[in-house]
């Protein structure tokens, strides 16, 4: 599911993390929800070219330096084939390689774990899954939560889940730990996300408790956010395929054809976070006043039934 309608950069400074002091610095490129196909002649909403919006925004961090962590927070596909995986991959490498960091990509809930576990790489927890441990430059690390229930919205995590995160952070990591993860541990903005949120978040705050993580990452709700779980600074970035309008459309869930990007910077206080929204380049009707969709409230109610609880 998609951030706030405004083209100028939005700047947004979180809460403090549990993290030691003595903690290094690190530049993290936060991306999320591109919603790529494996047929690139498919188009999201019947309108917006994924690939081009995913390569538009990328084309607008030329001369981005010093990251050490390209992040996708999920929904990386829209139709969870292997071809639109290569696809990700084909574009995201070569742009993370250029910078010198490491990838890390999430499942969202439009993600087929089992495909991408096929076609790119199996999970570290199970195969089907997208559990992993992706190190990092100066001892620190991206653990990544698979959030993804197959044929719904809805995200979950599952006990087992829960216990191998607790054993991965029952050891801190010297450069501390970012955790990301598609649905956010957050109460939603709109009624449609709510419906579509991650469950457990009691659960999931007991396993975090204490432990070296200096901010959670998220995707999901295509428009930025920010919070906390277990005292730890929770940061949702703005959708890449489209943006969502949480405050302008009222009772209506609306999404506008934009892209955004966040830079997510950790040292010795708080995270900073700032993120860039910009218009969409894969939108094929280039009128960034238009929205993508607009569904009132009993069109959100049926998109609830087939994928929400």
């Amino acid at each position: 599911m998609g951030g706030g309608a405004g083209l100028n950069p939005v700047d947004s400074d979180t809460c403090a993390t549990p993290a030691a002091a003595t903690v290094p610095g690190m530049r993290i490129l936060h991306l999320t929800d591109t919603h790529l196909y494996g047929d690139r002649d498919a188009r999201h909403y019947d309108r917006i070219d994924t690939t081009a919006a995913l390569r538009g925004l990328l084309a607008r961090l030329e001369g981005l330096a010093d990251i050490d962590a390209v992040v996708h927070t999920g929904d990386a596909s829209e139709d969870g084939t292997a071809e639109s995986y290569r696809l990700l991959h084909e574009i995201l490498d070569p742009f993370a390689a250029a910078l010198d960091a490491p990838l890390a990509i999430v499942m969202g809930n439009h993600d087929v774990s089992a495909v991408y576990g096929e076609a790119v790489a199996p999970g570290e927890r199970t195969a089907p899954s997208q559990d992993r441990v992706v190190p990092l430059a100066g001892g620190a690390r991206v653990v990544v939560l698979d959030s993804s229930v197959p044929g719904a919205g809805y995200g979950h995590l599952d006990p087992e889940q829960l216990d191998w995160l607790r054993g991965v952070l029952a050891e801190p990591a010297p450069g501390g730990t970012v955790l990301a993860i598609h649905h956010p541990p957050l109460v939603a903005a709109t009624p449609l996300l709510r419906g579509l949120d991650l469950d457990g978040l009691d659960e999931l705050a007991a396993g975090l408790g204490g432990s070296d993580v200096r901010i959670v990452l998220s995707g999901h709700y295509h428009h930025e956010m920010t919070g906390e779980i277990a005292g730890i600074p929770v940061h949702v970035a703005p959708g890449i395929t489209n943006v969502v309008d949480p405050v302008g459309a009222g009772a209506d869930e609306q999404s506008l054809a934009l892209s955004g990007v966040s830079l997510v910077e950790l040292g010795e206080g708080a995270p900073r976070v700032v993120s860039s929204v910009f218009p969409n380049a894969g939108d094929t009707l280039a009128d960034a006043e238009r929205p993508v969709y607009r569904f009132t409230p009993d069109q959100v109610a049926q998109i609830l039934e087939a994928a929400g609880r």
